[in-house]
């Protein structure tokens, strides 16, 4: 099936991730979902769960993340609840310039996890922390919290871990 940037989008929209879509294709699709889509058009909570899931590969793909981050602001369902303190395991590479992800966890554990393996492979791995206050959290979904970097507090580097 051919895709297009408004047939891609209402699949997103929908919380369906088309995985073999190239990278150009899933850029124009966050850019028209920016200029074009209105807050009744998203399946908040499935977004959700579509980004705790598979954010790390649409990330890497439309390597944009002012633009993901405009959309996530717009498609995801908003958090309620008290600020936390969050954990990720991310690549030195991206850490080292400044493009930390969105998704964090409670979880020490897991973030070392990710810092060690997945997100160690091209450049090494370090383990963040920091305060996530609540207007900092675009959404909570099965424990993996979607957060805007920008607003994250005291982000403190815990470890350091060498390329896979």
């Amino acid at each position: 099936m051919k895709h297009s940037p408004q047939s891609l989008a209402k699949q997103f929209c929908l919380g369906v991730y088309v995985n073999v879509v190239d990278a150009t294709l899933w850029r124009a699709t966050f850019a028209y979902i920016v200029r074009h889509a209105d807050d009744s058009v998203f399946q908040k909570s499935a977004i959700a769960a579509l980004w705790a899931q598979y954010g790390g590969d649409l990330r890497a793909k439309i390597k944009d993340d002012a633009l993901v981050l405009a959309v996530l602001k717009q498609a995801l369902p908003g958090y309620g609840g008290d600020g936390w303190t969050l954990y990720r395991g991310e690549s030195w590479f991206l850490f080292d310039h400044d493009q930390i992800g969105f998704c964090w966890t409670p979880s020490e554990d897991i973030a070392t996890t990710y810092a060690k393996g997945l997100n160690a492979v091209d450049s090494g791995g370090v383990l963040l922390k920091c305060y996530a206050p609540a207007e900092a959290i675009l959404a909570m979904q099965n424990n993996v919290f979607i957060c805007d970097p920008s607003r994250l507090l005291r982000l403190t580097t815990l470890s350091l871990f060498p390329k896979l």
